[in-house]
Protein backbone atom coordinates (compact mmCIF):
# COMPACT_ATOMS: atom_id res chain seq x y z
CA UNK A 1 0.00 0.00 0.00
CA UNK A 2 1.47 3.05 -0.66
CA UNK A 3 1.94 5.80 1.91
CA UNK A 4 -0.21 8.32 0.59
CA UNK A 5 -2.96 5.93 -0.61
CA UNK A 6 -6.32 7.32 -0.48
CA UNK A 7 -9.55 5.28 -0.25
CA UNK A 8 -13.40 6.56 -0.69
CA UNK A 9 -12.25 10.12 0.89
CA UNK A 10 -10.05 8.55 3.62
CA UNK A 11 -6.05 8.89 3.80
CA UNK A 12 -5.08 5.45 4.76
CA UNK A 13 -1.89 6.62 6.54
CA UNK A 14 -3.75 8.94 8.88
CA UNK A 15 -6.18 5.91 9.67
CA UNK A 16 -3.66 4.11 10.63
CA UNK A 17 -3.66 6.29 13.62
CA UNK A 18 -6.58 5.04 14.27
CA UNK A 19 -5.15 1.31 14.72
CA UNK A 20 -1.99 2.20 16.45
CA UNK A 21 -3.87 4.11 19.96
CA UNK A 22 -5.78 0.80 19.87
CA UNK A 23 -2.85 -1.17 19.87
CA UNK A 24 -1.20 1.40 22.60
CA UNK A 25 -3.93 0.84 24.62
CA UNK A 26 -3.56 -2.52 24.35
CA UNK A 27 0.07 -2.70 24.98
CA UNK A 28 -0.87 -0.16 28.31
CA UNK A 29 -3.59 -2.80 29.40
CA UNK A 30 -6.11 -0.48 29.31
CA UNK A 31 -7.82 -3.40 26.82
CA UNK A 32 -7.22 -6.48 26.24
CA UNK A 33 -8.49 -6.12 22.74
CA UNK A 34 -10.41 -4.99 19.64
CA UNK A 35 -12.68 -4.97 16.98
CA UNK A 36 -12.91 -1.53 14.66
CA UNK A 37 -14.34 -1.14 11.05
CA UNK A 38 -14.96 1.73 9.09
CA UNK A 39 -16.84 2.36 6.00
CA UNK A 40 -17.33 4.68 3.80
CA UNK A 41 -19.62 5.38 0.08
CA UNK A 42 -20.75 1.60 0.73
CA UNK A 43 -17.14 0.46 1.16
CA UNK A 44 -15.59 -1.52 3.96
CA UNK A 45 -12.16 0.67 4.32
CA UNK A 46 -10.77 -1.22 7.09
CA UNK A 47 -11.41 -4.06 9.39
CA UNK A 48 -8.77 -4.50 12.37
CA UNK A 49 -8.66 -6.90 14.34
CA UNK A 50 -6.07 -6.68 17.68
CA UNK A 51 -5.22 -7.78 20.98
CA UNK A 52 -6.83 -10.88 23.26
CA UNK A 53 -10.86 -11.71 23.00
CA UNK A 54 -9.06 -13.47 26.33
CA UNK A 55 -6.07 -12.06 27.31
CA UNK A 56 -5.70 -15.37 29.42
CA UNK A 57 -5.83 -17.97 27.39
CA UNK A 58 -4.15 -15.71 24.81
CA UNK A 59 -6.70 -16.40 22.42
CA UNK A 60 -6.32 -13.49 19.76
CA UNK A 61 -9.60 -11.20 18.61
CA UNK A 62 -10.81 -11.85 15.20
CA UNK A 63 -13.02 -9.84 12.85
CA UNK A 64 -15.67 -12.29 13.70
CA UNK A 65 -15.10 -12.56 17.40
CA UNK A 66 -18.78 -12.04 19.42
CA UNK A 67 -19.62 -8.55 21.44
CA UNK A 68 -22.07 -8.31 24.11
CA UNK A 69 -23.79 -4.93 22.62
CA UNK A 70 -25.44 -4.07 25.48
CA UNK A 71 -27.52 -0.68 25.25
CA UNK A 72 -26.74 -0.55 21.35
CA UNK A 73 -29.70 -3.10 21.33
CA UNK A 74 -32.07 -0.14 21.70
CA UNK A 75 -31.40 1.13 17.99
CA UNK A 76 -32.13 -2.40 16.97
CA UNK A 77 -35.39 -2.05 18.76
CA UNK A 78 -36.59 1.38 17.63
CA UNK A 79 -36.12 0.04 14.52
CA UNK A 80 -38.63 -2.58 14.70
CA UNK A 81 -41.08 -0.31 16.43
CA UNK A 82 -40.51 2.26 13.33
CA UNK A 83 -41.24 -0.46 10.86
CA UNK A 84 -44.81 -1.57 13.05
CA UNK A 85 -45.18 2.46 13.12
CA UNK A 86 -44.95 2.90 9.07
CA UNK A 87 -47.15 -0.28 8.49
CA UNK A 88 -49.92 1.32 10.68
CA UNK A 89 -49.93 -1.46 13.25
CA UNK A 90 -49.29 1.38 15.87
CA UNK A 91 -48.70 4.86 16.12
CA UNK A 92 -46.18 6.60 18.22
CA UNK A 93 -48.19 8.69 19.58
CA UNK A 94 -50.52 6.19 21.12
CA UNK A 95 -50.63 6.16 24.71
CA UNK A 96 -48.36 2.87 26.07
CA UNK A 97 -51.38 1.95 27.82
CA UNK A 98 -53.02 0.87 24.63
CA UNK A 99 -50.40 -1.93 25.05
CA UNK A 100 -49.35 -1.91 28.61
CA UNK A 101 -52.49 -1.60 30.63
CA UNK A 102 -50.75 -1.06 33.89
CA UNK A 103 -49.31 2.66 32.35
CA UNK A 104 -52.98 4.23 32.62
CA UNK A 105 -53.20 7.22 35.05
CA UNK A 106 -49.43 6.40 36.77
CA UNK A 107 -49.03 9.19 39.46
CA UNK A 108 -45.36 11.17 39.62
CA UNK A 109 -43.24 10.23 42.61
CA UNK A 110 -42.56 13.89 43.88
CA UNK A 111 -39.01 14.50 46.11
CA UNK A 112 -40.71 14.36 49.40
CA UNK A 113 -42.17 10.68 48.60
CA UNK A 114 -45.96 12.00 48.00
CA UNK A 115 -47.28 11.57 44.32
CA UNK A 116 -49.04 13.64 42.31
CA UNK A 117 -51.30 12.62 39.30
CA UNK A 118 -49.81 12.69 36.04
CA UNK A 119 -50.48 15.62 33.62
CA UNK A 120 -51.23 12.49 30.77
CA UNK A 121 -50.01 9.09 30.18
CA UNK A 122 -47.17 8.45 28.51
CA UNK A 123 -47.13 7.32 25.22
CA UNK A 124 -44.68 5.39 23.01
CA UNK A 125 -43.18 8.51 21.82
CA UNK A 126 -42.03 9.52 25.12
CA UNK A 127 -40.28 6.02 25.49
CA UNK A 128 -38.28 6.02 21.97
CA UNK A 129 -36.99 9.44 23.17
CA UNK A 130 -36.30 8.42 26.91
CA UNK A 131 -38.79 11.12 28.22
CA UNK A 132 -41.76 8.94 29.23
CA UNK A 133 -40.99 9.64 33.49
CA UNK A 134 -39.74 5.48 33.72
CA UNK A 135 -36.87 4.93 35.70
CA UNK A 136 -34.12 2.69 35.31
CA UNK A 137 -33.74 -0.96 35.66
CA UNK A 138 -32.07 -3.33 37.78
CA UNK A 139 -28.37 -4.19 35.61
CA UNK A 140 -28.61 -5.86 32.59
CA UNK A 141 -26.86 -9.10 33.36
CA UNK A 142 -29.67 -9.13 36.32
CA UNK A 143 -32.58 -8.72 34.42
CA UNK A 144 -31.57 -11.69 31.71
CA UNK A 145 -31.81 -14.57 34.53
CA UNK A 146 -34.77 -12.42 36.50
CA UNK A 147 -37.54 -11.39 34.44
CA UNK A 148 -39.58 -11.72 31.31
CA UNK A 149 -40.62 -8.90 29.21
CA UNK A 150 -44.14 -9.37 30.32
CA UNK A 151 -43.15 -9.05 33.70
CA UNK A 152 -41.11 -6.05 33.70
CA UNK A 153 -43.69 -4.18 31.68
CA UNK A 154 -46.20 -5.46 34.92
CA UNK A 155 -43.48 -4.28 37.52
CA UNK A 156 -43.32 -0.80 35.65
CA UNK A 157 -46.95 -0.72 35.87
CA UNK A 158 -47.08 -0.64 39.10
CA UNK A 159 -44.84 1.98 40.17
CA UNK A 160 -44.91 6.00 40.17
CA UNK A 161 -43.41 7.57 37.13
CA UNK A 162 -40.04 9.88 38.21
CA UNK A 163 -41.45 13.14 36.48
CA UNK A 164 -44.50 13.96 34.44
CA UNK A 165 -44.43 12.52 30.38
CA UNK A 166 -43.23 14.52 28.21
CA UNK A 167 -41.22 17.16 30.14
CA UNK A 168 -37.25 15.32 31.01
CA UNK A 169 -34.84 13.39 29.20
CA UNK A 170 -33.61 9.88 31.77
CA UNK A 171 -31.92 6.71 30.25
CA UNK A 172 -34.22 3.97 31.08
CA UNK A 173 -35.72 1.05 30.72
CA UNK A 174 -38.36 2.76 27.76
CA UNK A 175 -37.14 0.12 25.85
CA UNK A 176 -37.35 -2.58 27.38
CA UNK A 177 -41.43 -1.81 27.40
CA UNK A 178 -41.16 -0.70 24.19
CA UNK A 179 -40.03 -4.62 23.22
CA UNK A 180 -42.91 -6.04 25.45
CA UNK A 181 -45.41 -3.45 23.20
CA UNK A 182 -43.65 -5.30 20.01
CA UNK A 183 -44.19 -8.79 21.15
CA UNK A 184 -48.19 -7.54 22.20
CA UNK A 185 -48.73 -6.05 18.72
CA UNK A 186 -47.17 -8.93 16.73
CA UNK A 187 -48.03 -12.06 18.68
CA UNK A 188 -44.02 -13.08 18.68
CA UNK A 189 -41.95 -13.91 21.06
CA UNK A 190 -39.42 -10.51 21.03
CA UNK A 191 -35.99 -12.03 20.08
CA UNK A 192 -38.06 -14.28 17.10
CA UNK A 193 -39.55 -11.13 15.80
CA UNK A 194 -36.04 -9.85 15.51
CA UNK A 195 -34.72 -13.05 13.56
CA UNK A 196 -37.82 -12.43 10.96
CA UNK A 197 -37.54 -9.11 10.46
CA UNK A 198 -34.38 -7.85 11.22
CA UNK A 199 -31.21 -10.41 11.20
CA UNK A 200 -32.57 -12.65 8.99
CA UNK A 201 -33.22 -10.16 6.02
CA UNK A 202 -29.92 -8.43 6.67
CA UNK A 203 -27.99 -11.49 6.84
CA UNK A 204 -27.04 -10.90 10.58
CA UNK A 205 -26.18 -14.27 11.37
CA UNK A 206 -24.54 -14.37 14.58
CA UNK A 207 -26.47 -11.74 16.33
CA UNK A 208 -28.88 -12.78 19.25
CA UNK A 209 -29.14 -13.54 22.41
CA UNK A 210 -26.90 -15.57 23.23
CA UNK A 211 -24.04 -17.86 22.23
CA UNK A 212 -24.48 -21.84 22.02
CA UNK A 213 -21.85 -24.45 21.71
CA UNK A 214 -20.90 -24.61 18.55
CA UNK A 215 -20.05 -20.44 18.48
CA UNK A 216 -18.80 -20.30 21.90
CA UNK A 217 -14.59 -20.08 20.65
CA UNK A 218 -15.43 -16.40 19.59
CA UNK A 219 -16.89 -15.00 22.41
CA UNK A 220 -15.20 -12.65 23.98
CA UNK A 221 -14.45 -11.96 27.40
CA UNK A 222 -15.47 -9.32 29.39
CA UNK A 223 -13.06 -7.04 31.70
CA UNK A 224 -13.95 -4.98 34.00
CA UNK A 225 -11.77 -1.51 34.19
CA UNK A 226 -11.25 -0.43 37.84
CA UNK A 227 -10.61 2.96 39.03
CA UNK A 228 -6.83 1.86 39.76
CA UNK A 229 -6.17 0.81 36.29
CA UNK A 230 -6.69 -2.89 36.70
CA UNK A 231 -7.93 -4.67 34.34
CA UNK A 232 -9.76 -8.18 35.05
CA UNK A 233 -12.39 -10.58 34.08
CA UNK A 234 -15.60 -9.35 34.33
CA UNK A 235 -17.61 -12.14 32.87
CA UNK A 236 -16.07 -15.13 30.69
CA UNK A 237 -16.51 -16.55 27.43
CA UNK A 238 -17.24 -19.87 29.41
CA UNK A 239 -20.25 -22.04 30.21
CA UNK A 240 -20.83 -19.50 33.51
CA UNK A 241 -21.09 -16.84 31.63
CA UNK A 242 -25.17 -15.93 31.40
CA UNK A 243 -24.31 -15.20 27.51
CA UNK A 244 -23.76 -18.50 27.10
CA UNK A 245 -27.83 -19.60 28.23
CA UNK A 246 -31.12 -18.17 26.34
CA UNK A 247 -32.71 -15.87 28.72
CA UNK A 248 -35.48 -15.23 30.56
CA UNK A 249 -35.74 -11.40 29.47
CA UNK A 250 -35.04 -10.87 25.76
CA UNK A 251 -34.30 -7.49 26.29
CA UNK A 252 -35.44 -4.18 23.78
CA UNK A 253 -32.69 -2.05 26.05
CA UNK A 254 -29.71 -4.61 26.62
CA UNK A 255 -28.74 -8.24 25.53
CA UNK A 256 -27.71 -8.95 22.12
CA UNK A 257 -24.79 -10.40 21.17
CA UNK A 258 -22.99 -9.26 17.94
CA UNK A 259 -20.04 -8.65 15.45
CA UNK A 260 -18.78 -5.63 14.36
CA UNK A 261 -19.64 -7.27 10.52
CA UNK A 262 -23.02 -8.56 11.47
CA UNK A 263 -23.65 -4.42 13.45
CA UNK A 264 -21.69 -2.85 10.40
CA UNK A 265 -24.73 -4.26 8.32
CA UNK A 266 -27.54 -3.04 10.78
CA UNK A 267 -25.87 0.54 10.47
CA UNK A 268 -24.95 0.65 6.74
CA UNK A 269 -29.04 0.18 6.40
CA UNK A 270 -29.78 3.33 8.53
CA UNK A 271 -26.98 4.94 6.66
CA UNK A 272 -28.40 3.88 3.20
CA UNK A 273 -31.97 5.49 4.15
CA UNK A 274 -33.52 2.25 5.52
CA UNK A 275 -32.13 -0.16 2.73
CA UNK A 276 -29.16 -2.45 2.44
CA UNK A 277 -28.41 -4.43 -0.64
CA UNK A 278 -31.87 -4.75 -2.04
CA UNK A 279 -33.82 -5.31 1.07
CA UNK A 280 -35.47 -2.56 2.79
CA UNK A 281 -36.26 -3.03 6.36
CA UNK A 282 -37.70 1.21 7.04
CA UNK A 283 -38.06 4.01 4.37
CA UNK A 284 -36.15 6.95 3.73
CA UNK A 285 -38.52 9.54 5.50
CA UNK A 286 -38.75 7.14 8.55
CA UNK A 287 -34.87 7.26 9.11
CA UNK A 288 -34.92 10.91 8.41
CA UNK A 289 -37.36 11.05 11.40
CA UNK A 290 -35.74 8.46 14.19
CA UNK A 291 -32.47 11.05 13.81
CA UNK A 292 -33.90 14.41 14.13
CA UNK A 293 -33.59 16.00 17.31
CA UNK A 294 -36.44 15.32 19.82
CA UNK A 295 -35.78 16.39 23.23
CA UNK A 296 -37.60 19.58 24.16
CA UNK A 297 -36.59 22.48 23.35
CA UNK A 298 -36.04 24.05 26.42
CA UNK A 299 -34.24 20.75 27.58
CA UNK A 300 -30.72 21.15 28.24
CA UNK A 301 -27.84 19.16 26.17
CA UNK A 302 -26.84 15.95 27.06
CA UNK A 303 -23.30 14.40 27.86
CA UNK A 304 -21.51 11.45 28.61
CA UNK A 305 -18.01 11.77 29.03
CA UNK A 306 -16.92 14.34 26.33
CA UNK A 307 -19.51 13.57 24.04
CA UNK A 308 -22.45 16.40 24.24
CA UNK A 309 -25.61 15.50 22.27
CA UNK A 310 -29.19 15.85 21.75
CA UNK A 311 -31.57 12.48 21.28
CA UNK A 312 -33.72 11.10 18.46
CA UNK A 313 -35.44 8.00 18.97
CA UNK A 314 -33.11 5.55 19.83
CA UNK A 315 -30.20 7.66 18.67
CA UNK A 316 -28.01 10.25 20.06
CA UNK A 317 -28.14 12.98 17.42
CA UNK A 318 -25.56 15.78 17.09
CA UNK A 319 -26.85 19.44 16.36
CA UNK A 320 -24.11 21.67 17.46
CA UNK A 321 -20.70 20.71 16.57
CA UNK A 322 -18.69 23.26 18.21
CA UNK A 323 -20.59 22.74 21.54
CA UNK A 324 -19.61 19.25 21.12
CA UNK A 325 -16.19 19.57 20.88
CA UNK A 326 -16.01 16.93 18.21
CA UNK A 327 -14.23 16.24 14.89
CA UNK A 328 -18.15 15.26 13.18
CA UNK A 329 -20.97 16.62 11.16
CA UNK A 330 -24.53 17.63 11.96
CA UNK A 331 -26.85 14.95 11.58
CA UNK A 332 -24.35 12.03 13.05
CA UNK A 333 -26.41 9.72 14.91
CA UNK A 334 -25.53 6.36 16.68
CA UNK A 335 -24.85 4.89 20.65
CA UNK A 336 -22.73 2.85 22.43
CA UNK A 337 -22.99 -0.04 24.61
CA UNK A 338 -21.93 -0.62 28.29
CA UNK A 339 -19.00 -2.62 27.62
CA UNK A 340 -17.43 -0.30 25.15
CA UNK A 341 -19.14 -0.89 22.05
CA UNK A 342 -19.78 1.66 19.71
CA UNK A 343 -21.78 2.65 16.38
CA UNK A 344 -21.26 6.44 14.48
CA UNK A 345 -22.68 6.81 11.19
CA UNK A 346 -22.99 10.00 9.52
CA UNK A 347 -25.08 10.17 6.18
CA UNK A 348 -23.18 14.18 5.66
CA UNK A 349 -19.98 11.76 4.88
CA UNK A 350 -21.75 8.52 4.03
CA UNK A 351 -19.82 7.27 6.35
CA UNK A 352 -20.47 4.41 9.51
CA UNK A 353 -17.45 3.63 12.08
CA UNK A 354 -17.53 1.34 14.75
CA UNK A 355 -15.24 -0.12 17.45
CA UNK A 356 -16.29 -3.35 19.39
CA UNK A 357 -14.21 -3.77 23.04
CA UNK A 358 -15.45 -5.34 26.29
CA UNK A 359 -14.59 -3.46 29.23
CA UNK A 360 -17.45 -2.49 31.90
CA UNK A 361 -15.26 0.81 33.37
CA UNK A 362 -16.08 2.35 36.72
CA UNK A 363 -14.50 6.00 35.27
CA UNK A 364 -14.87 7.03 31.67
CA UNK A 365 -11.41 5.76 30.18
CA UNK A 366 -11.69 8.30 26.89
CA UNK A 367 -11.25 5.66 24.60
CA UNK A 368 -14.42 5.93 22.38
CA UNK A 369 -13.77 9.57 21.76
CA UNK A 370 -9.80 9.65 20.39
CA UNK A 371 -10.67 6.66 18.82
CA UNK A 372 -13.27 8.40 16.61
CA UNK A 373 -11.70 11.58 16.63
CA UNK A 374 -8.88 9.80 14.61
CA UNK A 375 -11.06 8.21 12.43
CA UNK A 376 -12.51 11.43 11.33
CA UNK A 377 -8.84 13.26 11.35
CA UNK A 378 -8.18 10.56 8.34
CA UNK A 379 -10.73 12.35 5.93
CA UNK A 380 -9.74 14.16 2.92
Amino acid sequence: MMMNEVKAGISMERLRGADEFVGRMIAEGKLAGAVSLVAKAGRTISLRAQGFQDRERELPMREDTLFRIYSMTKIVTTVVVMALYERGVLDINDPASKYLPGFRDLPVLQPDGSQVPSCRDVTIYDLLRHCGGVDAAAGADVLRESYTLESLAEEFGERPLIFQPGTTWKYSASTDLLARVVEVVSGERFDAHLRRTVFEPLGMRDTGYFVEDARAGRLSVCYHHAADGSLTVQDGAGSESPFRREPKLFGGGSGLVSTAGDYARFAAMLLGGGTLEGCRLLGRKTVELMTLDHLPPEHPNLAIGTQVFRFGLGVSVLTDIAQSRCLSSLGEYGWGGAAGTQVWINPAEDLLALIMIQVRADIPTGIMDIYKRLVYQALV
